[in-house]
């Protein structure tokens, strides 16, 4: 499906990325992989076969030289962004700093990413750009959420004003409107039944065939979880 594409995966450490770059490397694309620490995606890009590029997203300047870094070895057509943060509280108990880490990780890296690489798609007349938002910045924020949600939240609103803005590219939104089955989480909430939260790999496909897609500027998707 995406026979030779070359795709970017960022926070190829993460547990979405775990993912998503096997359903990406069985598409056939090649794969590029980035994440602020090189020992976090080395065993994966031995696995798949991919190159990698130790960059902190929240530099624009780093995000630029990994998009350079990209071109340079094969025309960037799909961007899969997974770089993001989580924290919960109290809204009358969170400090700046707090507000400043969720802005960072979750709108930051996105726009310095955008700002990257996506001269490159436009100017080909075709591309692709996946990003993660939450759930609730689908359906509004929950008790001790309110940071959490604005940080989604302004992402989603960047991604959806491009559509109008950027020729060629399509653009998806991911809303997993629930907890992710990953170790960390099962490592946080031992309680907690995993059959019910959602698998990375079913996020993952649902990439996959929107990278896949022909046509269409945006897509947004809510993933519920099993009931």
């Amino acid at each position: 499906m995406l026979q030779g594409k070359a795709f970017l995966v960022t926070g190829a450490g993460g547990a979405l990325a775990r993912a998503v770059i096997p359903a990406l490397h069985r598409a056939g694309a090649r794969l590029f992989l980035s994440d602020p620490r090189e020992e976090r995606m080395a065993e994966r890009a031995r696995a798949y076969g991919a190159k990698t590029f130790v960059a902190d997203l929240t530099r624009l300047e780093e995000a630029e030289a990994l998009a350079r870094f990209v071109e340079r070895e094969a025309p960037l057509f799909g961007v899969v962004h997974t770089v993001g943060g989580f924290a919960a509280g109290r809204f009358l108990d969170s400090d700046p700093g707090l507000y400043d880490w969720l802005l960072d990780l979750n709108l930051r890296t996105t726009f310095n990413l955008l700002k990257a690489t996506l001269p490159y798609l436009e100017a080909r007349g075709e591309g692709f750009f996946a990003a993660i938002a939450a759930g609730p910045a689908w359906t509004g924020a929950g008790p001790g959420k309110a940071l959490y949600t604005m940080a989604k939240t302004a992402l989603a609103s960047l991604i959806r004003s491009l559509q109008g803005e950027v020729q060629g590219v399509r653009f998806l939104l991911v809303y997993p409107m629930g907890t992710l089955d990953t170790e960390a989480n099962r490592k946080a909430m031992p309680e907690a039944d995993p059959s019910r939260w959602i698998a990375p790999e079913l996020i993952a496909e649902a990439i996959l065939l929107a990278a896949s897609a022909k046509g269409g500027r945006l897509l947004e998707l809510p993933i519920y979880p099993p009931t």
